[in-house]
Formats: structure tokens, C-alpha cells, sequence
């Protein structure tokens, strides 16, 4: 489970931003944050975070960074290539940017907290460190890597048969030292990279691939059994779904200069391609049940219910898993309630019991209303006057946001507003059309 996110001097991101989970001491609400794995640690984290903002913002930046992040981990040491030119962009709009990209990650492994980053510059890594923390014992480091040396824990490096300093020896310029350590089967960084495979980042949304994705889970009886039970909730106006397969999909890609499909198309691309059917009930002339009819999920549903049919797949696969998911514009193709009700599946201990959480960005205020999320859940994105990408928490400490304050209002007009104020009066004699 991810506690914090911090990076710099990526795409519109110049200087040092991060995103918490760690929940603020907010009296209401409890439900939607639970605790570390063990109650030695004196604080909670939220089930989901929100990232609310206008086109152009950034909100898509911040979810590509956690993306470039898990990329370089997991195929850094096992590619030719070097993954950081794909992947790794810095913030362009300043005149002289000589700083490398500063990427780092919070989180909790088993009752073991990790901080883990690295630092790029021109697609070599200048620096390097992982550390760890146990319940009320002091930050420790496991290394240290600073261009071509590295320091390291003397207990670890016992541990590993004193190794470490030959293993380092495989670390390129271009490449972690943490991916050669999982590559090599060392342990924490076997767990670790593996951590990093339960992060799913879904940039753009490809409605067949999902369906398909979801069709193939549903060989699962217990992944069947609750999806049955959401899609009752949603009344959609069928309960039942027939699922056939069809034929297998095209391979998976290699290693490419579009390291966002990359990541979808070998790691979640299912193994055969899905006819669907939903299963609707049929009526007489007076309301009676008569009996059933198909319908073909892709070509006689709603486009909101195709997308639905596979998100709520990902959803619960992460839910199911205790993993993370990242989302970018959760609610688009959806009517407003079905994205609250996409949201409130994450912030539901009963329907989320093993802690999975949600990362999404959107355009849509409603979950601002009637306090359906904790107000510490949101962030506003806004680009500042070096047109840099800034977050901002609705409600931390010393920049709190009054409960009595509609915080829709206060985004849209106020003190959280992050789009500019636009005269549409200037736009008057610009544009010019002949008469026809």
C-alpha cells in the first residue's frame, strides 16, 4: 500500500510535489481510511485520493510519473535498451534545467515501511536509495548509490554473503541497482519488484481489451460471485452475463518507445478474446416476466455500459488483490452517479477489506457535494505562474478548508479555483464567417 508519491522536474512537474495517503485528523469519515499493517503505526491511510483539475493541468503527468516509476523498475535491468530515454522526460519550459528527475515512493511491505528513489539525469542514474522502517524503529538504509559507488547496510550485506559489492558491479548507468537485485533473486528486492507489479496505471481506456479482461476473471468463481453481486447494485437492467470464448489475441509487444502500452499490453492483456451476452428479462403487455432475451455486451449496450462492464473488472481484481490502481479520468463515459458509485466501492471497508487503493483524476465536482469524499481524499492541480504543475491538498495542515464551506463552490470560484478566469468577450471579432 502506497503512504506518499513525491517527484520533481517531470513533463509540466518542476519543482517538489507529493501526494499522501496518510489521512489527516479529520473526525468524520473514518470509514474511507484504514489502518497500516499493524497498529504499532500511529497513523491511517485513505482507501482512494482524487486528483481534480482542468485540461492541461497535469493530472495525467503525475499518473505517468508513478508509471515511468514501476516501468524502470521492473524492465530497467532486464531490457537492452535504456528505458529512461521513453520514459523519463524532465519539465521543458525552463530555460536551463541541468537538475535530474527526482522520483520516490512510501510504502508498507508486510508490517516493513519502504522509501525507495532514484534520480535521472540525461538517462543515467545519478543517485539511488532504499530505506526501510519497523514499527517504532528509526529509519535504516539498505543502499545508497551516488553515480558509480554505492554504500550499503553491513547486516544486509551478510545476509546476501557479502555481495553486494560484486552485484553492484552489473548495475549499468542506465540501469537500478534494485531491478538487478530482483533480477538476481535478492531479497528485499524480489518482494519489492513484485510490489511494483500490483501497480496498474490506466492512461487510456480501450473498452474491448477490458471486456475481455474482465470475461477472462470471471473463470473465477469467487471473482464471479462478486462481480454478480456489484452488477446488481448498479442496475444496469440485467443480472446475468454469458461469455464465450472466442480466439486468441495478438502478441504481446516488446519493449517500445510507448512504455504506457507496454505496460497494459503484457501485463493485463488477457489470453483470448470474449463474445458477451447480457441476459435481459421480457415482458407481456401487463408488466409480467415472460421469459429472457440476449443481447450482444458490444454491439446493443450503452457505450457507459460497456465501459462499466470492464472497469468494474479492474476494480475488483484490485480490490480482490489488495492492490493499487491508477486511473486517469475516471469519469468520463460515465453519468455522474455511476462514478460516485465507482469511487465509494474503494472507500467501502465491506466491499474493500484487504486495502486496495485508488488513484483517479476527473473533471467532475460531485463527489464534492454532500461531503461524499473526505475532504483530506482530494487534490487540486494548477499550473503556477512558470507554467509548472503544482498539487494542492484540499484539507492538510495550514491550509485547511472550513466544514460550514461548500468545497464545489470554493473549487469552482473560490480559494481552490484551478482554472483561469476566461472573458469570452475577447474572443468577440476573432473569428469571422462568411454568410451563406
Amino acid at each position: 500500500m502506497i503512504v506518499s508519491f513525491t517527484l520533481e522536474n517531470f513533463l509540466s512537474f518542476g519543482s517538489v510535489n507529493t501526494l499522501s495517503f496518510i489521512a489527516t485528523p479529520i473526525k468524520d469519515k473514518a470509514d474511507k481510511t484504514f489502518t497500516p499493517p499493524s497498529y504499532q503505526w500511529d497513523y491511517r491511510l485513505l482507501r482512494s485520493v482524487g486528483v481534480l483539475g482542468f485540461n492541461s493541468s497535469g493530472k495525467s503527468n503525475f499518473l505517468k510519473a508513478i508509471a515511468a516509476m514501476k516501468y524502470a523498475v521492473l524492465y530497467s535491468a532486464a531490457s537492452s535498451t535504456n528505458v529512461f530515454s521513453s520514459s523519463i522526460i524532465p519539465f521543458l519550459l525552463k530555460k536551463e534545467n541541468l537538475d535530474p528527475t527526482h522520483l520516490e515512493i512510501v510504502f508498507f511491505l508486510g508490517n516493513r515501511k519502504y522509501r525507495y528513489g532514484f534520480k535521472i539525469l540525461n538517462g543515467v542514474v545519478s543517485e539511488e536509495w532504499l530505506y526501510y522502517a519497523e514499527p517504532k524503529v528509526r529509519e535504516n538504509n539498505l543502499f545508497y548509490r551516488r553515480n558509480k559507488a554505492v554504500s550499503h547496510n553491513k547486516n544486509w550485506n551478510k545476509e546476501v554473503d557479502n555481495s553486494l559489492d560484486t552485484l553492484f558491479k552489473r548495475a549499468q548507468d542506465n540501469t537500478l541497482f534494485l531491478s538487478v537485485l530482483g533480477v538476481l533473486n535478492v531479497q528485499p528486492a524480489v518482494d519489492i519488484l513484485n510490489w511494483f507489479k500490483r501497480i496498474t496505471v490506466i492512461e487510456s481506456f480501450d473498452v474491448d481489451t477490458f471486456i475481455d479482461f474482465t470475461s477472462e476473471r470471471l473463470q473465477d468463481d469467487i471473482f464471479r460471485l462478486n462481480f454478480l453481486g456489484i452488477l446488481r447494485e448498479a442496475s444496469l437492467g440485467f443480472n446475468a452475463i454469458i461469455e464465450t470464448k472466442a480466439l486468441q489475441p495478438s502478441q504481446n509487444v516488446k519493449v517500445g518507445a510507448d512504455f504506457m502500452q507496454f505496460m497494459i499490453q503484457n501485463e493485463l492483456l488477457p489470453k483470448a478474446h470474449y463474445i458477451v451476452h447480457t441476459v435481459h428479462s421480457m415482458y407481456d403487455n401487463d408488466g409480467a416476466e415472460v421469459g429472457t432475451v440476449r443481447f450482444d455486451l458490444r454491439e446493443q449496450e450503452s457505450a457507459g455500459t460497456k465501459k462499466f462492464f470492464g472497469l468494474i473488472g479492474l476494480l475488483l481484481d484490485s480490490m480482490l488483490k489488495g492492490s493499487i490502481l491508477l486511473f486517469d479520468e475516471l469519469d468520463a463515459q460515465f453519468h455522474f452517479a455511476m462514478y460516485e458509485t465507482l469511487v465509494a466501492f474503494f472507500n467501502n471497508p465491506r466491499i474493500n477489506p484487504k486495502g486496495a487503493q485508488l488513484i483517479f483524476t476527473s473533471h467532475n465536482t460531485t463527489l464534492l457535494k454532500k461531503s461524499k469524499i473526505r475532504r483530506d481524499q482530494l487534490y487540486t492541480i494548477v499550473k503556477n505562474a512558470k507554467a509548472e504543475s503544482e498539487l494542492r491538498r484540499i484539507h492538510e495542515k495550514g491550509n485547511t478548508v472550513r466544514t460550514d464551506v461548500s468545497i464545489e463552490k470554493e473549487f469552482t470560484e473560490g480559494s481552490l479555483r484551478t482554472h483561469p478566469n476566461i472573458d469570452f468577450n475577447l474572443f468577440t471579432g476573432i473569428l469571422d464567417f462568411p454568410d451563406y
